[in-house]
């Protein structure tokens, strides 16, 4: 050792090289990729099992992870486990299928994993022997460098571990219609029929998907909640706010229940809001940001031509068919105030948006009687 140093000393041209080659290797030396899941959640946030028999439950797994460097990466889950009372209570049984999913590029995304789980009536019979009513299927999901944990609760819904639940849940309009044709800023009402088993506290949520959320995958806003305790086997009727007849078009509405939750798919009623005149061809509207061709990312703001009379802009997605460049399949939309004349997409409606794909994006001017007065061209746009 003594030797090659004193080499060195003796030649300071090899000394340079040295250091240079070090150099060079610390430069391209890639530095690993900091990457974390930091949130798992389900929607619906929980369901329902009967007891007596197994049950079938379909959810949506929503895995958040932030990644600083890199060009993405996978997100897994080896199988699922069913936990008496809580996440960490003791293990019913497992599932042994996998899960994964590759996205690419860095900074927060959202991996939505779409599950079917048959829960054996085995699992909640036992379930209901330790005393609890509820039964947690909980999952891990890793990225190789750090997992996370998340979990969705089973209420169990007859006999005494699981007492109170939702048998029954029909909507209509005040006619008793289950589809509704309105003109525009005229009252409207939905009403729910409910018959419910058991006792406690019900919650649930009136939501409303207006006509630009309806393209696509519909993307529901609450209109007003419902508190209320219930005792016995009863049936009860709720009455939604009044529904928006502002927007021309089709819309659909919802009671979101949370509280029992239901172990059946939750019904939607319909209506139309239909022009009262046919209106005259829309302006053109000219739009700003992004350029064409443009690659869509979390922060990509979409802009336009602001126009006078507009009470509010929607912005549309879609899929140009293929052989009919005129023709255009929406996938998402977004609706914003005439205040703005810029929108964002929450992650939710990229979620909608296939990776690297080609859509196309065009502007709304829609005015105070739901006419749209002013159009753009459609723009392309590409996802990474």
């Amino acid at each position: 050792m003594q030797g090659h140093i004193s080499l060195l000393r003796r030649s300071p041209g090899m000394l340079a090289v040295l250091c240079l080659i070090t150099g060079l290797w610390a430069a391209f030396t890639p530095m690993p990729a900091e990457s974390a899941i930091t949130a798992v959640n389900t929607t619906p946030a929980a369901r329902s099992v009967p007891l007596g028999r197994a049950g079938s439950v379909a959810f949506v797994w929503n895995v958040t992870r932030t990644l600083s460097s890199g060009a993405g990466g996978t997100v897994s889950s080896a199988s699922g486990t069913f936990r008496a009372g809580s996440t960490s209570g003791t293990v019913l049984g497992t599932v042994a299928r996998s899960l994964s999913q590759t996205r690419p590029g860095t900074g927060v995304t959202v991996f939505a994993f779409r599950e079917s789980v048959l829960v054996p009536s085995a699992v909640i019979h036992r379930a209901h022997r330790l005393g609890v009513d509820r039964i947690f299927y909980v999952r891990t999901f890793d990225d190789g460098v750090t997992p996370g944990s998340g979990a969705i609760p089973l209420r169990i819904t007859g006999g005494a571990g699981g007492s109170f639940g939702i048998a029954r849940l029909a909507l209509s309009f005040e006619d008793g219609s289950v589809i509704a044709v309105a003109e525009p800023d005229t009252p409207l009402h939905a009403t729910a029929q409910i018959t419910v088993s058991g006792s406690g506290l019900l919650r649930a949520v009136w939501e409303v998907a207006d006509s630009a959320a309806t393209a696509g995958s519909p993307v529901f806003r609450p209109l007003g909640t419902v508190r209320r305790y219930v005792t016995g086997r009863e049936r009860i009727t709720l009455q939604s706010p009044p529904l928006p007849t502002q927007l021309t078009g089709l819309h659909l509405v919802r009671l979101r229940i949370n509280e029992p939750a239901p172990d059946f798919e939750i019904p939607q009623l319909r209506y139309f809001v239909r022009a009262v005149a046919a209106a005259p061809p829309p302006a053109t509207l000219e739009l700003g940001a992004p350029s064409p061709a443009a690659l869509l990312h979390d922060e990509t703001q979409f802009s336009w031509q602001a126009v006078a009379a507009a009470r509010a802009y929607r912005l549309e997605i879609g899929v140009a068919e293929t052989g009919a460049a005129n023709e255009t399949v929406l996938t998402a939309g977004v609706v914003v105030g005439a205040e703005r004349a810029a929108a964002s997409l929450s992650p939710m409606t990229r979620s909608h948006l296939q990776p690297a794909s080609r859509y196309r994006w065009r502007v709304l001017a829609i005015d105070a009687d739901g006419r749209v007065i002013a159009r753009s061209d459609w723009r392309e746009l590409r996802t990474p």
